[in-house]
């Protein structure tokens, strides 16, 4: 026959195996039973809470949550539920019922909970800051990351993957297919080939490099480095990467192979022209020893003699042209193109300069005439303008195609006009600015050789003396026709 618990025992055995904590206040807050898990948490010995209110038993609960929500509820009688934190660093989630004339308080432990709760959002923070720096990163280097899941085809990619796509806000969704469409045709086999390659090789990582066309019609350059994570069979199942725009990167490369190509060229022509009027000067030399090993008493006046040494100094001339040219590009590279400024009349420089010319046109079978107002008077350096008339008149001869050729210097309300003009092929609207850059050309056969010096440091000349210089047709209405403004 068995003996029944006491219900004053059994509600002891209860309080005591619970793992709440346990308090019941009378009317006016003071503990008529509480359990020892109760006492442990507000970290007082069970005997000092009987009898008294919680908050005088531990000071320090005065004002905090747990003492202002149990006041509340002793005075309306409404149950309720909170979270407090205790003064042992604890947090609890109490549960206050009024039972009769009583208040129950049930309290259970949640610090591991809250614990991890606030390590979960403190992770999150340090994540979500993080990504966000990395997204920063990305940005500032105009790069995002990707992975494709190969079963299901879908694709992740970071916040400014489409900008490399020349899509100013992301797309609702990317597929294979959009990036192919976006390839450039001549880049589109071996990217294929590489994709392919997934299925039929074990190959782990790859890049890949081609031009994908922007909504605006340019193309970019973009690069991009992958992984392939593959199953134990070896079938791929993710392809993760990241992509990189180096479309300036590749703008220098191609910028860099020109300019080595212009470099060969010009060191080509450079070649061909220098010999050319060496080579002459090496024959009128031999042609002269020729001579005197015929008739040593020739004198230097005779006909034949005068035209080996005429022909002689056109040589040089040339060479001279030739050097200063090159010379005058290293000065204007570094900014160190020099004047020597000197009150001139520019009217006798011009004059000067094409009667010493008058010659070379004649044997070039060119006739050469000149209209000089005179005298016009300023500040000039008189060998920088006799260097750029000089490559004036020598364009003129050679590309002229031995039409005629006119020097007409007048005066202007704003100080002098100087036309260097003939009748030849002409410049195409299109070349008349690109001729006055360094190491270039007009296309075509009538344009051909000759360093693409000469035009560049008459402009260099010319605006070192404040002065402007065009390209526009000749007065006939065809050739080509170098106007020179300069003030006075």
């Amino acid at each position: 026959m068995s003996t029944a618990f006491p219900a004053d025992e059994r509600l002891r055995l209860l309080l005591a195996h619970m793992s709440e904590a346990f308090l019941s206040l009378d009317a006016r807050g003071r503990v008529l039973e509480c359990n020892a898990r109760a006492a442990a948490l507000l970290g007082v010995e069970l005997e000092r809470l009987r009898g008294r209110e919680p908050w005088m038993a531990v000071p320090a609960l005065m004002g905090r949550t747990l003492h202002e929500r149990l006041l509340v509820v002793l005075d309306s009688r409404q149950p309720t539920r909170f979270l407090a934190a205790l003064p042992s660093r604890a947090w609890v989630e109490v549960s206050a019922s009024p039972v009769r004339d009583e208040l129950w308080v049930l309290a259970t432990d949640i610090t591991q909970r809250e614990e991890a709760q606030a390590l979960v959002e403190e992770t999150e923070k340090r994540f979500r800051l993080l990504g966000e720096r990395f997204q920063v990163a990305l940005d500032s280097a105009q790069m995002a990351v990707w992975e494709t899941n190969l079963a299901t085809g879908q694709v992740f990619r970071s916040e400014g993957h489409d900008r490399l796509y020349g899509y100013p806000e992301p797309l609702p969704e990317w597929t294979h297919e959009k990036f192919l469409a976006s390839v450039h045709p001549e880049d589109l086999p071996d990217v294929e080939a590489q994709v392919t390659a997934l299925f039929s090789t074990r190959v782990l990582a790859y890049t890949s490099t081609f031009r994908v066309r922007w909504l605006d019609g340019r193309w970019h350059w973009l690069t991009s480095r992958a992984r392939v994570m593959r199953d134990a069979e070896g079938r791929p199942l993710v392809v993760r990467g990241a992509i990189l725009d180096i479309t300036q990167l590749k703008e220098a490369e191609l910028a860099l192979q020109e300019a080595v190509r212009v470099r060969d060229d010009f060191l080509s022509l450079a070649s061909h022209e220098l010999k050319t009027p060496l080579a002459s000067l090496l024959l009128q030399m031999q042609m002269l020893r020729r001579l005197e090993a015929a008739d040593a008493s020739m004198p230097l006046s005779s006909p034949k003699v005068q035209a080996r040494l005429e022909a002689t100094e056109r040589a040089q001339r040339r060479m001279r042209v030739l050097v200063d040219n090159l010379l005058d590009v290293s000065r204007v590279r570094h900014g160190k193109l020099d004047f020597d400024f000197a009150t001139e009349d520019l009217s006798t420089v011009v004059s000067e300069l094409v009667t010493r010319t008058a010659d070379e046109a004649r044997q070039a079978g060119v006739r050469l005439t000149a209209h000089v107002e005179a005298p016009l008077v300023g500040s000039f350096d008189r060998l920088r303008i006799e260097q750029v008339l000089l490559n004036l008149l020598s364009n003129s001869l050679r590309y002229g195609g031995g039409s005629p050729v006119e020097v007409r210097l007048e005066r202007t309300p704003t100080g002098a006009r100087l036309v260097v003009s003939d009748e030849g092929p002409g410049i195409p609207e299109a070349d008349r600015e690109r001729v006055f850059a360094r190491y270039e050309q007009v296309n075509g056969p009538a344009r051909a050789g000759g360093l693409g010096l000469g035009l560049f440091i008459v402009r260099q000349i010319v605006e070192g003396h404040r002065g402007r210089v065009h390209v526009e047709q000749g007065p006939s209405g065809g050739g080509a026709a170098f106007v020179i403004e300069l003030p006075l």
